[in-house]
């Protein structure tokens, strides 16, 4: 065939599915089941010279093979009319894909691109309508209108498009834990994209844009915070749309011309700067920075009816996804030559990308609950209400709010004023509910977590959130309480140990507490009054109390102290008190500084170590390590009608003062001393009136 005979052809095929386009325009115009059938008559009439040839030429095709009579093979006839002459518009596709370009899973699209106007410019406008559903039961659609115009001869095509994404459960918890709050975090999204295409008979080049509109992104948490609500997280949860636009050129592949074979080559750039992380690393940046990536595709029509593709994404958000896509269309693709894909769909992405991090809070393992976090903030400008966002600015607020076991009362370092007391308040915090948590912030401290492992939950930062109760105690310790990291300074009693100090398994821990005193009557550092159960205080510091620095009065408790205990009377305003006073107790043991201990005790001009009045024998163990006592008042150690197991080990006594280094009156203790003795005015040892026991 000759070039000018090609040419005629052409001309000929294009204004034949010109005049085609027109009719199904028409027919759409005039209602929907008038349009089908007009649109199946002018499908017949447009393909019967060309079936006749066909016939005349001996072709042995389906256009050839006139059914027989009987209802049955009239369906078969008319179904094969529509397949072949049908309303094209109509087309049905299968997308394959674990991950894709912004979501995961595989979706069915039912989809319609139907003509319905031209006007006076030569432009087709054709409705472009698409409803997806998705593996996970999730739909979304695409309402576009488009217009379309023979530009010399190439195509050129722009539409305008509405996407409804409501795929939001695509995202599996199996396997995660701690996803129960938020669950899969997923939400509903709207679009407005505006496409372009100019196609040719040698390659396309094609561009998309995409502007999510409404709310499009919400947060669980943020990036390096531990802290959401009053939750603790393992994972912060990140769904956001995000805006971007592609561009592609695609080019025939000579091989792969008898399956109108393309191969495309793109690029995009996806973003999401309309909302900022309100804390933690990242705050003020954008929730999904800009990023860009590059794809391939590859399309083909591997038979009339069926168009397939292939299309691997990479950038570096979501790494290597991808799609494959088999589409089945109504009377035969439209993909072969220009004037054909007059009616073929714009090639955009039909789900709205979305970024997706499942958010996952912290399990207590002992509750199988998440753990429950009151934040408390005396530099926060606001009543509070106890989330991480909106703290309360008291002690009192917090303690308050702390009813259930296991609550977190998370003190920040603040202003540096005293908490409660700056405010007009002396408040002591005591626990209302069993294994509660008092943290300061500004050290570290871990807890325990079902899939997360332990956790930190505090920063790192200089400096200890301040307590001061002038009339009363700070710190209440019981029921299993935890306390972790406080300066408490000028308290009448810095930490108060009352009742059963354990809950269950688990004992009373004091940590990283720094107690002092301010040179006023009646401070004590720690007082254990009456109490049963375990507690142990690890890295505290007891300084300059006026009214005994580590008392322990009645009760049979298990205590361990590792820290150190000290008090000068030329700096607390010349009161004299017991450093350590243990009075009263009826069994439980005692271990202040063993010798596996660091901590040291050290007392200057005071009433040195007091054990008194206790019972138990040698069921009540008193073991006092690396304690040094210097010039005091009287008796450096006095042990006074006490029944107990006593021992001081790593111990030095120094004195000029009157009165015997170490006096043992009354009881029957078996009392032991390891260390130096220097009494330059007394009795090194002294034993009065007992009535058994060892010295």
């Amino acid at each position: 065939m000759s070039k000018k005979a090609a040419c005629r052809l052409g001309k000929k095929r294009t204004a034949a599915r010109l005049r085609l386009i027109r009719r199904k325009a028409a027919a759409w115009q005039r209602g929907a089941r008038k349009a089908l059938t007009l649109a199946l008559i002018a499908g017949c009439l447009a393909e019967a010279p060309s079936q006749l040839a066909y016939a005349q030429m001996g072709g042995m095709g389906q256009g050839a093979m006139a059914p027989s009579g009987g209802v049955v093979n009239r369906a078969v006839g008319r179904l094969q009319d529509l397949n072949q002459n049908g309303p094209g518009w109509m087309y049905y596709g299968i997308n394959a894909a674990d991950r894709g370009l912004g979501y995961n899973g595989s979706y069915m699209t039912l989809g319609g691109f139907i003509p319905y106007a031209e006007d006076d410019l030569g432009g087709f406008w054709a409705a472009d309508l698409r409803g997806h559903f998705s593996e996970y039961g999730g739909f979304f659609s695409n309402v576009g209108f488009v217009r379309k115009q023979f530009l010399g001869g190439s195509l050129f095509g722009v539409g305008v498009y509405w996407d409804y994404d409501g795929d939001q459960n695509q995202y599996s918890t199996a396997g995660m834990c701690g996803t129960g709050p938020f669950g899969q975090f997923g939400h509903s999204y709207n679009q407005v994209g505006i496409s372009t295409e100019w196609l040719t008979d040698f390659g396309n080049l094609r561009s998309n844009g995409y502007i999510p509109v409404g709310t499009t992104a919400y947060t669980a948490g943020n990036p390096g915070s531990n802290f959401y609500q009053n939750f603790v997280m393992c994972q912060y949860g990140l769904d956001a749309a995000l805006t971007g636009a592609d561009l592609e050129v695609g080019a025939y592949v000579p091989g792969l011309s008898d399956w109108a074979g393309m191969i495309s080559v793109g690029g995009y750039a996806l973003g999401n700067a309309r909302y900022d992380w309100s804390a933690g690393s990242l705050a003020g940046k954008d929730v999904v920075p800009w990023f860009g990536g590059v794809y391939t595709r590859l399309d083909m029509t591997l038979i009339e009816n069926w168009d397939f593709s292939l299309q691997y994404n990479n950038d570096s958000f979501f790494d290597s996804t991808g799609f494959a896509r088999l589409t089945y269309r109504m009377g035969g693709s439209r993909r072969r030559n220009v004037p054909d894909q007059m009616e073929q769909p714009m090639m955009r992405n039909e789900h709205i990308v979305r970024a997706h991090q499942t958010p996952e809070v912290a399990i207590n393992p002992s509750t199988g609950t998440p753990w429950n976090v009151i934040h408390v903030n005396n530099a926060y400008a606001g009543t509070g209400n106890g989330t991480a966002a909106s703290p309360f600015t008291t002690i009192a607020a917090a303690n308050a709010a702390a009813t259930n076991a296991w609550d977190i009362v998370f003190v920040g370092q603040g202003n540096g004023n005293a908490y409660d007391s700056a405010v007009g308040l002396n408040t002591t915090f005591t626990p209302l509910a069993a294994n509660q948590y008092l943290i300061g912030d500004g050290a570290a401290f871990y807890i325990p977590s079902v899939c997360c492992g332990d956790l930190n939950i505090a920063t790192l930062s200089s400096g200890r959130p301040l307590l001061n109760n002038p009339t009363g105690a700070s710190i209440e310790v019981t029921n299993g309480l935890v306390v972790n990291n406080f300066d408490i300074q000028g308290s009448e009693i810095g930490i108060l140990g009352t009742g059963n100090l354990s809950r269950g398994a688990r004992d009373s821990l004091v940590t990283n507490v720094a107690i002092s005193g301010t040179q006023k009557a009646n401070q004590t550092g720690v007082f254990l009054a009456d109490t049963t159960g375990g507690i142990t205080f690890d890295d505290v510091s007891i300084t300059d109390m006026t009214n005994g620095g580590f008392v322990v009065a009645g009760g049979d408790p298990n205590v361990t102290f590792n820290g150190d205990i000290r008090s000068d009377v030329a700096t607390n305003g010349g009161f004299v008190s017991p450093i350590i006073a243990i009075t009263e107790t009826t069994g439980g043991t005692i271990a202040i500084n063993k010798s596996s201990s660091s901590g040291s005790i050290l007392d200057t001009g005071g009433e040195g170590i007091l054990i008194a009045n206790t019972t138990g024998g040698t069921a009540n163990v008193i073991t006092i390590g690396n304690a040094k006592l210097v010039n005091s008042v009287e008796t450096a150690v006095l042990v006074d009608n006490a029944s107990a197991f006593i021992t001081l080990t790593d111990a030095e006594i120094s004195k000029e003062t009157l009165g015997a280094a170490i006096r043992v009156n009354d009881g029957d203790a078996d009392f032991a001393y390891f260390g130096k003795i220097t009494n330059k005015a007394g009795y090194l040892l002294e034993v009065t009136d007992t009535v058994g026991g060892a010295v």
